[in-house]
């Protein structure tokens, strides 16, 4: 396995140390938002290879003509063969530098270690390095010695429903990860576009309880914003009942085949829209664990830990799922 490039370092000394105790309060706010809603909602695996792979399978059509004699003799056993499929493991790593005088320090808003803060600091700033890649537009690519491994993103999965708005856009032409779409032109989205990718999920899966439409905050915003789409967009809210405070706020797409939530993800590339089934993802971990620190040999006076996140994402069913490119968001 190798170690992919978007390692960072944070080194803390006394001379970028912003927060040594003179008149501050004593919390840290940080600005950016901690969010990652696809893979904090969808199952966890574990996997022990480079190459991780997993089978899928599917029922037969149904028929309305299955009646049997009794006694019949039984023919041949009808069934399909399972798919195998697989995607290479992708390592996504930070490096924190602290100083042994900087640990010393009475330090603002770091009630303990200035590395512990550090280190889940970069731990959450990995999670969201691995939901931004996975919603990304990327094909799988192998490790090597000289070449870091890359795991396949959604859309490199996605196949049975795709649309690709504007002129040049070229869809996804399998479920393989080693093809991914191409958008076009952008274009405004349409009812009818995102009508035809809720009936193919219907007539894939059936079942909309785990499926939520997400897209960038534009996208969303093009979503409620669009007179037509609008029409089924409402807002589900949860008051406290004794003094009405408002506990949460949800936006729902009351398709026809039943209310979807509307998941704004920062995360998710501006142009795109994806509706997801939960229950039909996985992310696998090397070894079932999310993060692996190791201590590097301390340079000089400082303390260095790396953090390594060894993962892949695994597409279980992934005609239950669509895909809309090219939106003018």
């Amino acid at each position: 396995m190798t170690t992919i490039a978007s390692t960072s370092a944070y080194e803390l000394g006394p001379q970028n140390a912003k927060n040594i105790r003179e008149d501050l309060g004593n919390v840290i706010f940080n600005v950016t938002p901690f969010m990652t809603p696809f893979t904090s909602g969808i199952a966890q695996a574990k996997t022990s290879a480079d190459n991780h792979e997993w089978l899928t399978d599917t029922y037969a059509d149904s028929v309305d003509d299955n009646a049997a004699v009794e006694a019949e003799v039984i023919g041949s056993a009808e069934g399909s063969e399972r798919t195998r499929k697989g995607n290479y493991v992708q390592i996504a790593s930070k490096t924190v530098t602290v100083t042994k005088k900087a640990e010393m320090f009475d330090r603002a808003g770091v009630p303990g270690k200035e590395m512990a803060y550090q280190l889940m600091k970069k731990g959450k700033e990995l999670q969201m390095d691995v939901e931004k890649q996975v919603l990304s537009n990327q094909i799988k690519v192998q490790p090597t010695n000289a070449v870091a491994g890359v795991s396949a993103t959604v859309s490199s999965w996605i196949f049975a429903n795709q649309k690709v708005s504007g002129t040049g856009g070229v869809l996804n032409t399998a479920s393989t990860g080693l093809t991914k779409p191409t958008p076009g032109t952008s274009e405004a989205m349409t009812q009818a576009n995102l009508d035809d990718l809720l009936d193919g999920v219907w007539d894939n899966s059936g079942d909309f309880s785990s499926a939520k439409i997400m897209g960038s905050a534009g996208t969303i915003s093009t979503l409620r914003n669009n007179a037509e789409i609008s029409k089924g967009i409402s807002t589900d809210v949860t008051t406290n009942a004794a003094d009405g405070e408002i506990i949460n706020r949800v936006a729902v797409y009351v398709s026809q085949f039943g209310p979807i939530a509307v998941v704004p993800n920062k995360h998710m590339p501006a142009d795109t829209l994806y509706v997801l089934d939960y229950s039909t993802w996985g992310l696998a971990f090397a070894g079932g664990k999310k993060i692996h620190t190791t201590d590097i040999a301390t340079q000089a006076s400082a303390e260095q830990k790396l953090l390594e996140c060894y993962y892949t994402l695994e597409a279980r069913s992934e005609e239950a799922n669509a895909a809309y490119y090219a939106i003018n968001a």
